[in-house]
């Protein structure tokens, strides 16, 4: 997801300005739009991790992949009092 990359959200939230909106709409629409691609891509993570352990697959969770969920997770919640 484009939205996940942080120099494509700095170009939307520039391209949303010079599109006529305000700051703060703006940043309102980056934000909401990061939001539930981070939720999307945590729950796809999940889902992906519960059905594996379904199917009898067991995977092992290594560092970066707990690294990661721990800071999506991190950012959702810094993100649901601003979104």
């Amino acid at each position: 997801m484009k939205i996940l990359d942080s120099n494509f959200r700095k170009e939307l939230y520039k391209n949303l300005i010079e599109a006529g909106y305000d700051k703060a709409e703006a940043q309102k629409i980056v934000g909401a739009k990061y939001f539930n691609a981070l939720k999307e891509n945590v729950m796809n993570s999940l889902t992906t991790l519960v059905n594996n352990t379904s199917e009898d697959n067991f995977v092992t969770l290594n560092e970066e992949w707990l690294a990661n969920y721990n800071n999506d997770i991190s950012e959702l919640v810094k993100m649901k009092e601003y979104v």
